[in-house]
């Protein structure tokens, strides 16, 4: 804001070309496979670049934003694996405008300690 001449005070606003006046929810698609203990999410991006999408993983879900820059947008979401999962052996790939996120199942006995009777 600046003050001009008689008192007038001009105001300006700049609009940064990164700015993102659409907010997106994708379409997800979710496949649990229990004999494999492997959970598969598919997310579809169109228009988005791979350098451009974050993802974040805990236990029972994740967080994405992917920004397209062509018509300023932000595809984000909040999504549940349906199981518990292993964050650290989950992987992800991203190829023409399809996010593949691959996860473990938590298997619930992994840390138990046996007890001796």
């Amino acid at each position: 804001m600046s003050i001009t001449e008689k008192g007038k005070t001009d105001i300006k606003i700049e609009e940064s070309e990164e700015s993102v006046i659409y907010k997106i929810y994708p379409e997800i698609y979710r496949h649990i496979n229990y004999n494999e203990k492997t959970v598969e999410i598919e997310v579809i991006l169109p228009g988005v670049k791979k350098e451009d999408i974050i993802l974040k993983v805990l236990p029972d879900w994740f967080h994405f934003t992917a920004k397209r820059h062509d018509i300023r947008a932000e595809y984000t979401a909040n999504y549940n694996f349906g199981v518990e999962i292993v964050p650290e052996k989950t992987t992800a790939e991203y190829f023409n405008g399809l996010l593949k996120i691959h996860a473990i199942i938590t298997d619930p006995l992994e840390k138990a300690k046996e007890v001796q009777l």
